[in-house]
Protein backbone atom coordinates (compact mmCIF):
# COMPACT_ATOMS: atom_id res chain seq x y z
CA UNK A 1 0.00 0.00 0.00
CA UNK A 2 2.79 2.38 0.99
CA UNK A 3 4.91 1.32 -2.17
CA UNK A 4 1.85 1.73 -4.03
CA UNK A 5 1.60 5.71 -2.54
CA UNK A 6 5.27 6.13 -3.09
CA UNK A 7 4.78 5.13 -6.45
CA UNK A 8 2.28 7.34 -7.04
CA UNK A 9 3.97 9.86 -5.55
CA UNK A 10 6.98 9.41 -7.83
CA UNK A 11 4.45 9.07 -10.69
CA UNK A 12 3.13 12.29 -10.16
CA UNK A 13 6.35 14.26 -9.24
CA UNK A 14 8.15 12.79 -12.65
CA UNK A 15 4.60 14.04 -14.61
CA UNK A 16 5.26 17.37 -12.87
CA UNK A 17 8.82 17.53 -14.16
CA UNK A 18 7.79 16.65 -17.19
CA UNK A 19 5.31 19.10 -17.75
CA UNK A 20 7.47 21.83 -16.47
CA UNK A 21 10.36 20.86 -19.18
CA UNK A 22 7.58 20.54 -21.38
CA UNK A 23 5.76 24.15 -20.54
CA UNK A 24 9.52 25.31 -20.11
CA UNK A 25 10.32 23.96 -23.93
CA UNK A 26 7.05 25.77 -25.15
CA UNK A 27 7.52 29.16 -23.53
CA UNK A 28 11.01 29.41 -24.88
CA UNK A 29 9.54 28.70 -28.11
CA UNK A 30 6.89 30.82 -27.95
CA UNK A 31 9.72 33.75 -26.90
CA UNK A 32 11.95 32.84 -29.17
CA UNK A 33 9.35 33.09 -31.85
CA UNK A 34 8.20 36.21 -30.78
CA UNK A 35 11.61 37.91 -30.63
CA UNK A 36 11.81 36.75 -34.31
CA UNK A 37 8.23 38.45 -35.35
CA UNK A 38 9.66 41.41 -33.60
CA UNK A 39 12.50 41.29 -35.67
CA UNK A 40 10.74 40.47 -38.83
CA UNK A 41 7.98 43.82 -37.79
CA UNK A 42 11.54 46.11 -36.80
CA UNK A 43 12.50 45.08 -40.18
CA UNK A 44 9.70 46.12 -41.54
CA UNK A 45 9.63 49.62 -40.04
CA UNK A 46 13.15 49.91 -40.90
CA UNK A 47 12.10 49.22 -44.12
CA UNK A 48 9.05 51.34 -44.10
CA UNK A 49 11.19 54.34 -42.34
CA UNK A 50 14.01 54.03 -45.21
CA UNK A 51 11.50 54.49 -47.56
CA UNK A 52 9.62 57.45 -46.26
CA UNK A 53 12.88 59.08 -45.62
CA UNK A 54 14.25 58.30 -49.59
CA UNK A 55 10.56 59.65 -50.68
CA UNK A 56 11.34 62.91 -48.38
CA UNK A 57 14.50 63.26 -49.37
CA UNK A 58 12.99 63.18 -53.17
CA UNK A 59 10.61 65.75 -52.30
CA UNK A 60 12.91 68.14 -50.86
CA UNK A 61 15.31 67.69 -53.64
CA UNK A 62 11.94 68.52 -55.96
CA UNK A 63 10.76 71.63 -53.76
CA UNK A 64 14.57 72.28 -54.15
CA UNK A 65 14.72 72.40 -58.10
CA UNK A 66 11.38 73.97 -58.30
CA UNK A 67 12.39 76.97 -55.75
CA UNK A 68 15.92 77.42 -57.39
CA UNK A 69 14.09 77.90 -60.64
CA UNK A 70 11.44 80.27 -59.61
CA UNK A 71 14.64 82.36 -57.91
CA UNK A 72 17.39 81.47 -60.66
CA UNK A 73 16.40 84.72 -62.62
CA UNK A 74 16.85 87.09 -59.58
CA UNK A 75 19.73 85.43 -58.06
CA UNK A 76 21.71 85.69 -61.50
CA UNK A 77 20.31 89.65 -62.05
CA UNK A 78 21.28 90.09 -58.15
CA UNK A 79 24.56 88.70 -58.84
CA UNK A 80 25.41 90.41 -61.93
CA UNK A 81 24.10 93.58 -60.05
CA UNK A 82 26.64 93.15 -57.43
CA UNK A 83 29.54 92.25 -59.64
CA UNK A 84 28.93 96.00 -61.56
CA UNK A 85 28.52 97.61 -58.09
CA UNK A 86 32.15 95.80 -57.34
CA UNK A 87 33.01 96.83 -60.16
CA UNK A 88 32.18 100.42 -59.97
CA UNK A 89 33.18 100.52 -56.24
CA UNK A 90 36.67 99.66 -57.14
CA UNK A 91 36.78 102.26 -59.77
CA UNK A 92 35.64 105.06 -57.50
CA UNK A 93 38.40 103.77 -55.12
CA UNK A 94 41.03 103.87 -57.67
CA UNK A 95 39.93 107.28 -58.81
CA UNK A 96 39.75 108.33 -54.86
CA UNK A 97 43.00 106.81 -54.01
CA UNK A 98 44.54 108.89 -57.24
CA UNK A 99 42.93 112.04 -56.12
CA UNK A 100 44.48 111.33 -52.59
CA UNK A 101 47.72 111.19 -54.26
CA UNK A 102 47.40 114.11 -55.78
CA UNK A 103 46.72 116.21 -52.87
CA UNK A 104 49.44 114.90 -51.67
CA UNK A 105 51.70 115.62 -53.65
CA UNK A 106 49.97 119.62 -54.09
CA UNK A 107 50.66 119.35 -49.79
CA UNK A 108 54.01 118.59 -49.92
CA UNK A 109 54.87 121.07 -52.79
CA UNK A 110 52.53 123.79 -50.89
CA UNK A 111 54.59 122.47 -47.46
CA UNK A 112 58.03 123.43 -49.61
CA UNK A 113 57.13 126.41 -50.80
CA UNK A 114 56.08 127.55 -47.36
CA UNK A 115 58.98 126.84 -46.17
CA UNK A 116 60.67 128.65 -48.54
CA UNK A 117 58.48 131.52 -47.99
CA UNK A 118 59.36 131.32 -43.91
CA UNK A 119 63.37 131.38 -45.22
CA UNK A 120 62.77 133.99 -47.58
CA UNK A 121 60.22 135.93 -44.63
CA UNK A 122 63.00 135.66 -41.91
CA UNK A 123 65.97 136.59 -44.68
CA UNK A 124 63.66 139.58 -45.26
CA UNK A 125 63.09 140.13 -41.23
CA UNK A 126 66.68 140.12 -40.82
CA UNK A 127 67.09 142.86 -43.44
CA UNK A 128 64.29 144.66 -42.06
CA UNK A 129 65.87 145.11 -38.63
CA UNK A 130 69.44 145.99 -40.09
CA UNK A 131 67.41 148.68 -41.70
CA UNK A 132 66.18 149.65 -38.21
CA UNK A 133 68.86 149.77 -36.74
CA UNK A 134 70.08 151.95 -39.00
CA UNK A 135 67.23 154.15 -38.68
CA UNK A 136 67.55 154.36 -35.36
CA UNK A 137 71.33 155.30 -35.60
CA UNK A 138 70.70 157.97 -38.66
CA UNK A 139 67.32 159.16 -35.95
CA UNK A 140 70.44 159.61 -33.14
CA UNK A 141 71.95 161.74 -35.59
CA UNK A 142 69.66 163.51 -37.00
CA UNK A 143 68.43 164.14 -33.53
CA UNK A 144 71.87 165.38 -32.33
CA UNK A 145 72.65 167.30 -35.17
CA UNK A 146 69.25 169.17 -35.02
CA UNK A 147 69.07 169.77 -31.01
CA UNK A 148 73.02 171.58 -31.87
CA UNK A 149 71.67 173.45 -34.44
CA UNK A 150 68.88 174.45 -32.71
CA UNK A 151 70.05 174.68 -28.97
CA UNK A 152 68.10 172.69 -27.39
CA UNK A 153 67.65 169.09 -26.06
CA UNK A 154 65.93 166.48 -27.62
CA UNK A 155 63.16 166.13 -25.02
CA UNK A 156 62.11 169.48 -25.65
CA UNK A 157 62.01 169.47 -29.31
CA UNK A 158 59.82 166.50 -29.08
CA UNK A 159 57.81 168.82 -26.56
CA UNK A 160 57.70 171.77 -29.23
CA UNK A 161 57.03 168.92 -31.75
CA UNK A 162 54.22 167.40 -29.72
CA UNK A 163 52.50 170.76 -28.90
CA UNK A 164 52.07 171.82 -32.94
CA UNK A 165 50.79 168.36 -33.48
CA UNK A 166 48.14 169.19 -30.69
CA UNK A 167 47.52 172.68 -31.73
CA UNK A 168 46.69 171.68 -35.18
CA UNK A 169 44.96 168.86 -34.73
CA UNK A 170 42.21 170.81 -32.69
CA UNK A 171 42.42 173.52 -35.48
CA UNK A 172 41.46 170.61 -37.81
CA UNK A 173 38.43 169.27 -35.51
CA UNK A 174 36.70 172.47 -34.82
CA UNK A 175 36.94 173.41 -38.60
CA UNK A 176 35.31 169.61 -39.20
CA UNK A 177 32.92 170.36 -36.07
CA UNK A 178 32.02 173.64 -37.49
CA UNK A 179 31.70 172.10 -41.04
CA UNK A 180 29.14 169.59 -39.66
CA UNK A 181 27.58 171.78 -37.43
CA UNK A 182 26.57 174.13 -40.24
CA UNK A 183 25.92 171.19 -42.55
CA UNK A 184 23.95 169.89 -39.66
CA UNK A 185 21.96 173.44 -38.94
CA UNK A 186 21.49 174.09 -43.18
CA UNK A 187 19.71 170.41 -43.59
CA UNK A 188 18.53 169.96 -40.07
CA UNK A 189 15.03 172.03 -40.04
CA UNK A 190 14.21 170.39 -43.54
CA UNK A 191 15.24 166.67 -42.94
CA UNK A 192 12.97 167.67 -39.41
CA UNK A 193 10.01 169.45 -41.91
CA UNK A 194 9.98 166.01 -44.27
CA UNK A 195 9.88 163.60 -40.92
CA UNK A 196 6.81 165.40 -39.21
CA UNK A 197 5.19 165.02 -42.67
CA UNK A 198 5.94 161.55 -42.84
CA UNK A 199 4.67 160.67 -39.14
CA UNK A 200 1.29 162.85 -40.07
CA UNK A 201 0.74 161.01 -43.18
CA UNK A 202 1.19 157.88 -41.40
CA UNK A 203 -1.18 158.48 -38.44
CA UNK A 204 -4.42 156.93 -39.25
CA UNK A 205 -5.56 157.32 -35.72
CA UNK A 206 -9.13 159.14 -35.53
CA UNK A 207 -8.98 162.52 -33.74
CA UNK A 208 -11.15 163.21 -30.61
CA UNK A 209 -14.05 165.49 -31.92
CA UNK A 210 -14.94 165.61 -27.47
CA UNK A 211 -15.11 169.75 -26.32
CA UNK A 212 -15.35 168.87 -22.31
CA UNK A 213 -18.05 167.02 -19.94
CA UNK A 214 -21.81 168.42 -21.37
CA UNK A 215 -24.40 169.93 -19.49
CA UNK A 216 -27.27 168.67 -17.53
CA UNK A 217 -30.43 170.07 -18.22
CA UNK A 218 -33.79 169.66 -16.25
CA UNK A 219 -36.09 167.07 -18.47
CA UNK A 220 -39.24 169.53 -17.57
CA UNK A 221 -40.37 172.05 -14.81
CA UNK A 222 -42.09 168.68 -12.48
CA UNK A 223 -38.39 167.42 -11.91
CA UNK A 224 -36.81 170.41 -11.56
CA UNK A 225 -39.53 171.05 -9.05
CA UNK A 226 -39.09 167.42 -7.26
CA UNK A 227 -34.65 168.13 -7.57
CA UNK A 228 -34.97 171.50 -5.81
CA UNK A 229 -37.14 170.97 -2.64
CA UNK A 230 -37.57 174.04 -0.71
CA UNK A 231 -34.94 172.45 1.77
CA UNK A 232 -32.34 171.93 -0.42
CA UNK A 233 -32.08 168.21 0.98
CA UNK A 234 -31.35 166.89 -2.14
CA UNK A 235 -29.02 169.09 -3.89
CA UNK A 236 -26.86 168.69 -0.37
CA UNK A 237 -27.13 165.21 -0.46
CA UNK A 238 -25.73 165.13 -4.15
CA UNK A 239 -22.53 167.29 -2.79
CA UNK A 240 -21.51 165.41 -0.31
CA UNK A 241 -22.17 161.58 -2.37
CA UNK A 242 -20.42 163.48 -5.40
CA UNK A 243 -17.90 165.91 -3.70
CA UNK A 244 -18.90 169.05 -6.18
CA UNK A 245 -20.75 172.11 -5.58
CA UNK A 246 -24.47 172.32 -7.64
CA UNK A 247 -25.31 175.42 -8.63
CA UNK A 248 -29.09 176.33 -10.05
CA UNK A 249 -29.99 179.41 -11.03
CA UNK A 250 -33.79 180.59 -10.76
CA UNK A 251 -34.32 180.87 -14.75
CA UNK A 252 -32.28 178.26 -15.89
CA UNK A 253 -33.07 174.93 -16.88
CA UNK A 254 -29.35 173.59 -17.28
CA UNK A 255 -27.96 172.53 -13.36
CA UNK A 256 -24.16 173.77 -12.95
CA UNK A 257 -21.12 171.45 -11.80
CA UNK A 258 -18.30 173.10 -10.02
CA UNK A 259 -15.53 171.18 -8.80
CA UNK A 260 -11.76 170.53 -9.36
CA UNK A 261 -11.75 167.16 -10.16
CA UNK A 262 -12.58 165.95 -13.55
CA UNK A 263 -13.54 162.41 -12.32
CA UNK A 264 -15.78 164.06 -9.65
CA UNK A 265 -17.45 166.20 -12.44
CA UNK A 266 -18.39 163.42 -14.62
CA UNK A 267 -19.55 161.49 -11.72
CA UNK A 268 -22.21 164.05 -10.92
CA UNK A 269 -22.68 164.43 -14.66
CA UNK A 270 -23.54 160.27 -14.77
CA UNK A 271 -25.72 160.68 -11.77
CA UNK A 272 -27.90 163.98 -12.14
CA UNK A 273 -28.84 162.64 -15.46
CA UNK A 274 -29.72 158.71 -13.82
CA UNK A 275 -31.76 160.92 -11.28
CA UNK A 276 -33.45 162.90 -14.14
CA UNK A 277 -34.38 159.98 -15.66
CA UNK A 278 -36.64 159.24 -12.58
CA UNK A 279 -39.60 161.18 -12.38
CA UNK A 280 -40.41 160.24 -8.89
CA UNK A 281 -39.13 159.01 -5.45
CA UNK A 282 -36.26 161.91 -5.90
CA UNK A 283 -35.13 161.98 -2.35
CA UNK A 284 -31.68 161.55 -0.61
CA UNK A 285 -31.72 158.05 0.16
CA UNK A 286 -32.21 157.39 -3.78
CA UNK A 287 -30.03 159.95 -4.31
CA UNK A 288 -27.01 158.82 -2.25
CA UNK A 289 -27.92 155.27 -3.68
CA UNK A 290 -27.79 156.53 -7.40
CA UNK A 291 -24.77 158.08 -6.95
CA UNK A 292 -22.65 154.79 -4.98
CA UNK A 293 -23.88 153.18 -8.22
CA UNK A 294 -22.46 155.62 -10.49
CA UNK A 295 -19.20 155.11 -8.81
CA UNK A 296 -18.38 151.65 -9.15
CA UNK A 297 -19.46 151.60 -13.32
CA UNK A 298 -17.29 155.14 -13.40
CA UNK A 299 -14.60 153.32 -11.90
CA UNK A 300 -14.99 150.28 -14.00
CA UNK A 301 -14.74 152.29 -17.04
CA UNK A 302 -11.84 154.15 -15.74
CA UNK A 303 -9.80 150.97 -15.34
CA UNK A 304 -11.06 149.78 -18.62
CA UNK A 305 -10.03 152.88 -21.04
CA UNK A 306 -6.58 153.05 -19.25
CA UNK A 307 -5.95 149.01 -19.60
CA UNK A 308 -7.54 149.87 -23.46
CA UNK A 309 -4.93 152.83 -24.00
CA UNK A 310 -2.09 150.63 -23.05
CA UNK A 311 -3.21 147.55 -25.09
CA UNK A 312 -3.42 150.05 -28.19
CA UNK A 313 0.16 151.08 -27.87
CA UNK A 314 1.26 147.57 -27.16
CA UNK A 315 2.37 148.49 -23.66
CA UNK A 316 3.63 145.51 -21.43
CA UNK A 317 4.85 145.91 -17.83
CA UNK A 318 2.76 149.52 -16.62
CA UNK A 319 1.24 149.39 -12.89
CA UNK A 320 -2.11 148.91 -12.02
CA UNK A 321 -2.02 152.60 -10.41
CA UNK A 322 -0.25 154.05 -13.55
CA UNK A 323 -3.31 152.43 -15.85
CA UNK A 324 -6.02 153.69 -13.61
CA UNK A 325 -4.48 157.31 -13.46
CA UNK A 326 -4.74 157.21 -17.49
CA UNK A 327 -8.08 156.20 -17.43
CA UNK A 328 -8.93 159.39 -14.98
CA UNK A 329 -7.76 161.55 -17.89
CA UNK A 330 -10.95 160.60 -20.22
CA UNK A 331 -12.53 163.27 -18.00
CA UNK A 332 -9.85 165.49 -18.23
CA UNK A 333 -9.71 168.67 -20.67
CA UNK A 334 -7.26 171.32 -21.84
CA UNK A 335 -7.86 173.74 -23.86
CA UNK A 336 -11.25 172.17 -24.61
CA UNK A 337 -8.71 168.68 -25.60
CA UNK A 338 -9.45 165.55 -24.21
CA UNK A 339 -6.13 164.52 -22.32
CA UNK A 340 -6.54 160.83 -22.81
CA UNK A 341 -7.00 160.31 -26.09
CA UNK A 342 -4.26 163.54 -26.34
CA UNK A 343 -2.03 161.13 -24.47
CA UNK A 344 -2.56 158.20 -27.01
CA UNK A 345 -2.05 160.56 -30.40
CA UNK A 346 1.76 161.81 -28.59
CA UNK A 347 2.03 158.51 -27.85
CA UNK A 348 1.47 157.08 -31.32
CA UNK A 349 3.35 160.14 -33.20
CA UNK A 350 6.80 159.57 -31.05
CA UNK A 351 6.36 155.89 -31.89
CA UNK A 352 6.06 156.81 -35.90
CA UNK A 353 9.13 159.29 -35.13
CA UNK A 354 11.04 156.89 -33.27
CA UNK A 355 10.53 154.48 -35.86
CA UNK A 356 11.58 157.16 -38.68
CA UNK A 357 14.66 157.99 -37.01
CA UNK A 358 15.72 154.48 -35.85
CA UNK A 359 15.26 155.08 -32.24
CA UNK A 360 13.26 152.50 -29.71
CA UNK A 361 9.73 152.79 -30.86
CA UNK A 362 7.58 151.04 -27.54
CA UNK A 363 10.42 153.22 -25.28
CA UNK A 364 8.72 156.27 -27.43
CA UNK A 365 5.27 155.27 -27.27
CA UNK A 366 5.87 154.52 -23.37
CA UNK A 367 7.16 158.17 -22.67
CA UNK A 368 4.50 160.16 -24.92
CA UNK A 369 1.62 157.95 -23.37
CA UNK A 370 2.71 159.13 -19.89
CA UNK A 371 4.06 162.20 -20.13
CA UNK A 372 0.18 164.09 -19.26
CA UNK A 373 -0.17 161.81 -16.31
CA UNK A 374 0.34 164.58 -13.85
CA UNK A 375 -2.78 166.27 -15.22
CA UNK A 376 -4.97 163.51 -13.63
CA UNK A 377 -3.92 164.67 -10.17
CA UNK A 378 -2.60 168.22 -10.63
CA UNK A 379 -5.60 169.37 -9.18
CA UNK A 380 -4.69 167.62 -5.57
CA UNK A 381 -1.00 168.39 -5.70
CA UNK A 382 1.25 171.75 -5.85
CA UNK A 383 3.39 172.10 -8.77
CA UNK A 384 3.70 171.74 -12.48
CA UNK A 385 1.40 168.34 -14.21
CA UNK A 386 4.69 167.25 -15.65
CA UNK A 387 7.27 167.28 -12.05
CA UNK A 388 3.69 165.36 -10.55
CA UNK A 389 3.45 163.08 -13.41
CA UNK A 390 6.93 162.56 -13.07
CA UNK A 391 7.31 161.85 -9.56
CA UNK A 392 4.35 159.36 -9.63
CA UNK A 393 5.56 157.43 -12.37
CA UNK A 394 9.19 156.67 -10.98
CA UNK A 395 7.77 155.56 -7.18
CA UNK A 396 5.99 153.01 -9.19
CA UNK A 397 8.94 151.59 -10.55
CA UNK A 398 9.27 153.04 -14.40
CA UNK A 399 12.77 153.61 -16.15
CA UNK A 400 14.77 156.85 -15.09
CA UNK A 401 15.10 157.65 -19.13
CA UNK A 402 11.21 157.80 -18.98
CA UNK A 403 11.01 159.41 -15.81
CA UNK A 404 13.30 161.75 -17.32
CA UNK A 405 10.95 162.58 -20.72
CA UNK A 406 7.96 162.81 -18.58
CA UNK A 407 9.77 165.56 -16.26
CA UNK A 408 11.32 167.50 -18.94
CA UNK A 409 8.69 167.53 -21.79
CA UNK A 410 7.61 171.49 -20.56
CA UNK A 411 11.53 171.91 -19.46
CA UNK A 412 11.00 171.73 -15.66
CA UNK A 413 14.55 170.25 -16.11
CA UNK A 414 16.43 169.99 -19.45
CA UNK A 415 15.65 167.47 -21.96
CA UNK A 416 18.80 165.75 -22.51
CA UNK A 417 17.72 162.19 -24.04
CA UNK A 418 16.76 161.99 -27.85
CA UNK A 419 13.35 160.19 -26.34
CA UNK A 420 12.88 163.32 -23.99
CA UNK A 421 13.41 165.84 -27.33
CA UNK A 422 11.05 163.35 -29.57
CA UNK A 423 7.95 163.94 -26.61
CA UNK A 424 7.95 167.71 -26.89
CA UNK A 425 7.67 167.48 -30.81
CA UNK A 426 4.88 164.60 -30.37
CA UNK A 427 3.07 166.80 -28.07
CA UNK A 428 3.74 169.96 -29.88
CA UNK A 429 2.08 168.46 -32.84
CA UNK A 430 -0.94 166.96 -31.34
CA UNK A 431 -1.55 170.14 -29.07
CA UNK A 432 -1.23 172.13 -32.79
CA UNK A 433 -2.64 170.37 -35.05
CA UNK A 434 -5.97 172.47 -36.52
CA UNK A 435 -8.93 171.82 -34.01
CA UNK A 436 -7.11 170.09 -31.65
CA UNK A 437 -7.27 172.53 -28.78
CA UNK A 438 -10.10 175.86 -28.58
CA UNK A 439 -9.55 178.75 -26.63
CA UNK A 440 -13.02 180.32 -24.62
CA UNK A 441 -13.20 183.98 -25.42
CA UNK A 442 -12.08 184.69 -22.02
CA UNK A 443 -8.55 182.94 -21.95
CA UNK A 444 -8.43 183.98 -25.64
CA UNK A 445 -8.81 188.06 -24.28
CA UNK A 446 -5.97 187.54 -21.82
CA UNK A 447 -3.89 186.25 -23.95
CA UNK A 448 -4.32 189.17 -26.34
CA UNK A 449 -3.79 191.43 -23.24
CA UNK A 450 -0.39 189.84 -22.06
CA UNK A 451 0.96 189.52 -25.37
CA UNK A 452 0.30 192.94 -26.53
CA UNK A 453 1.61 194.28 -22.48
CA UNK A 454 4.66 192.04 -23.03
CA UNK A 455 5.58 193.42 -26.50
CA UNK A 456 4.46 197.31 -25.47
CA UNK A 457 7.19 197.25 -22.22
CA UNK A 458 10.18 197.07 -24.64
CA UNK A 459 11.71 200.73 -25.38
CA UNK A 460 11.07 201.61 -29.44
CA UNK A 461 7.98 199.82 -29.69
CA UNK A 462 5.08 201.96 -31.15
CA UNK A 463 1.99 199.94 -31.16
CA UNK A 464 1.41 195.58 -31.32
CA UNK A 465 -1.13 193.53 -33.03
CA UNK A 466 -2.00 190.01 -32.53
CA UNK A 467 -2.94 187.78 -36.07
CA UNK A 468 -3.91 184.49 -36.61
CA UNK A 469 -6.20 183.53 -33.70
CA UNK A 470 -3.34 184.20 -31.40
CA UNK A 471 -0.28 182.59 -32.74
CA UNK A 472 1.54 185.74 -34.85
CA UNK A 473 2.74 189.06 -32.67
CA UNK A 474 3.34 191.62 -35.49
CA UNK A 475 5.16 194.36 -33.42
CA UNK A 476 5.58 198.17 -35.02
CA UNK A 477 8.66 200.34 -33.66
CA UNK A 478 10.25 203.54 -34.58
CA UNK A 479 12.54 202.97 -37.08
CA UNK A 480 14.70 205.89 -35.78
CA UNK A 481 15.07 204.42 -32.89
CA UNK A 482 15.78 201.08 -33.77
CA UNK A 483 17.85 199.47 -36.65
CA UNK A 484 18.25 196.41 -38.37
CA UNK A 485 20.24 194.82 -35.70
CA UNK A 486 18.19 195.65 -33.06
CA UNK A 487 15.22 194.49 -34.53
CA UNK A 488 16.25 191.05 -34.63
CA UNK A 489 17.53 191.11 -30.97
CA UNK A 490 14.36 192.76 -29.86
CA UNK A 491 12.30 189.97 -31.54
CA UNK A 492 14.47 187.34 -29.99
CA UNK A 493 13.60 189.01 -26.34
CA UNK A 494 9.74 189.39 -26.95
CA UNK A 495 9.68 185.51 -27.59
CA UNK A 496 11.82 184.54 -24.68
CA UNK A 497 9.93 186.62 -22.49
CA UNK A 498 6.18 185.23 -23.89
CA UNK A 499 8.13 181.45 -23.45
CA UNK A 500 8.62 182.70 -20.04
CA UNK A 501 5.93 184.26 -18.39
CA UNK A 502 2.80 183.09 -21.02
CA UNK A 503 0.85 179.69 -21.01
CA UNK A 504 -0.16 178.96 -24.08
CA UNK A 505 -0.37 175.76 -26.87
CA UNK A 506 1.52 175.56 -29.97
CA UNK A 507 4.06 178.51 -31.13
CA UNK A 508 3.57 182.42 -31.30
CA UNK A 509 5.36 183.62 -34.32
CA UNK A 510 6.80 187.54 -33.33
CA UNK A 511 7.76 189.22 -36.07
CA UNK A 512 9.10 193.18 -35.49
CA UNK A 513 8.35 195.71 -38.52
CA UNK A 514 10.30 198.88 -38.62
CA UNK A 515 7.90 201.56 -38.67
CA UNK A 516 9.33 205.23 -40.91
CA UNK A 517 6.97 207.98 -41.12
CA UNK A 518 7.86 210.53 -43.83
CA UNK A 519 6.09 213.74 -44.00
CA UNK A 520 6.41 216.79 -46.04
CA UNK A 521 4.33 219.78 -47.25
CA UNK A 522 4.17 221.91 -50.52
CA UNK A 523 5.12 225.40 -50.31
CA UNK A 524 3.79 226.73 -53.30
CA UNK A 525 1.80 230.00 -53.37
CA UNK A 526 -1.52 230.59 -55.14
CA UNK A 527 -1.96 233.84 -57.37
Amino acid sequence: MIAMIAIAIIALLAGGGLGLALHKFFNVRTVRHAREEAQEIIAEVKEAIELKSLEERERIQELEMELWTKVEPDMLRSEARIEELQELADEKKSKADQIIQEEKKKLQEREADVKKQEQALRSQESELNKLREAQKTLNKDLVQKLTERLSTSAEDFKNQLKEQMEEETRRRSARLAQEFEENTKEHAEQKAKKILSLVIDRFARPYCPERGIGAVNFPDAHVRKLFCDPAGNNIKALQDACGCDIIVEDGMDMVGVAGFDPVRRELTRRTLERIFKEKKNINPDFIRKIAENQKKELFKNIKHDGDALAKELKLEGLNAEVRQMMGSLRYRYSFTQNQYFHCGEVGWLAGLMAAELGLNIKKARRVGMLHDIGKSMDHVMEGGHAVIGADFIAARGEAPDVVHAVKAHHFDEQPSTDHAFLVIAADAVSGARPGARRSTIESYNQKVSELQDIARSFPGVTDCFVLSGGRECRVLVNGRKIDDTQALELSKKIAARIEEECNYPGQIKVVVVRETVATEQTRKELA
